[in-house]
């Protein structure tokens, strides 16, 4: 069954498309051997703690690199600047970059960042605790809210309602952003969200608010939430230094990963999210720099079935040559 959703991502993609890429990248930036190369990237409100690792950590300049590292949006927001050539790397989702590339923006993907676990939830589906929905399947003719309308995101929200016998299409979708989600249910404005990370654990932890499905875990678990991405033109320019990246996040991982570390971790949360140490201590999402390819196909097959893409390319057409990938 195929659904039409309109979807903002394909008129961002569109128009940056259209965007002079010539200029695309660091003007700065020298590939030449021992010469310092300056890099700018952009991270998502989610997922943003490897870089910052390891620029705080010194494995950037232990690569000959320059970062600066700066804060984005969504994945269409990131995206946008992406193409327009306003930096040189950017963070952004799976789903972005299937429909971008059949729209005809020239990226590839040259490694993954963090990945939805296959053994805890880092999002889900909340309605308020004294709702009358007890699963998906009593969401038919209801609202819920995303952090973007008729993203591919979403689909496994999808995905989870026709696995209960809900027509995906008699669901309204609006728009809000994580921020918020938690007061549009509190003030009945939308019957259920479906926040991510942070924002997934601060409802979470609320009473008045209870899970009613995981379908990120369920259809998507071992795909990256977020990744980095470059435009063809500058990767095509500058392959080592995308390499050094790679390499420099492959080593903030393995720091992230490290439990005698998790201080430091939730040092950099609190300090980019704004928040207390004690309320950032949510569960450690996994980051593999590698793609997984296969599950990355069963997305983008999702992604054709449900109308957010009509002719997707395949996942090593996506894939820069030189991303790491399983």
């Amino acid at each position: 069954m195929r659904h039409s959703i309109h979807t903002g991502l394909r008129a961002t993609a569109a128009s940056g498309a259209l965007l002079a890429l010539a200029a695309c990248g660091n003007d700065s930036t020298d590939n030449g051997d021992g010469e310092v190369q300056e890099l700018t990237v952009l991270h998502a409100p989610i997922n943003y703690e490897a870089v910052y690792v390891a620029e705080r950590e010194g494995y950037f300049e232990e690569v000959g690199l320059e970062v600066d590292i700066r804060p984005g949006g969504t994945a269409q927001d990131n995206l946008g600047q992406l193409a327009g050539g306003s930096v040189d790397l950017s963070i952004i989702s799976w789903d972005a970059a299937v429909s971008a590339t059949q729209e005809g923006v020239p990226i590839k993907v040259i490694s993954s960042n963090a990945v939805i676990s296959e053994e805890f939830d880092t999002s889900g589906v909340f309605v308020r605790e004294d709702s009358d929905i007890e699963s998906m399947g009593d969401l038919e003719g209801r609202t819920i809210a995303f952090n973007s309308v008729g993203s591919g995101g979403n689909v496994p929200v999808l995905q989870a309602l026709e696995a209960d016998g809900v027509d995906a299409d008699s669901v309204t979708q609006v728009s809000l952003p994580f921020a918020s989600m938690e007061a549009a249910l509190e003030n009945d404005q939308v019957e259920a969200v479906f926040p991510s990370d942070s924002y997934f654990h601060q409802i979470s932890a609320n009473d008045d608010y209870r899970s009613i499905s995981h379908p990120s875990r369920e259809f998507r678990g071992g795909l990256p939430i977020t990744l980095w991405a470059g435009t063809e033109e500058w990767l095509e320019e500058n392959p080592d230094t995308a390499e050094q990246f790679n390499e420099a996040m492959t080593r903030a991982i393995e720091f992230y990963e490290d439990a005698d570390n998790r201080e430091a971790i939730l040092e950099i949360r609190s300090e980019v999210s704004e928040q207390e140490i004690d309320e950032v201590d949510w569960e450690f999402i996994p980051f593999n720099i590698s793609v997984d390819t296969e599950v990355a196909q069963r997305t983008t097959e999702a992604l054709d079935e449900f109308g957010i893409v009509d002719d997707p390319k395949s996942v090593d057409d996506i894939l820069w040559e030189g991303a790491p990938r399983h």
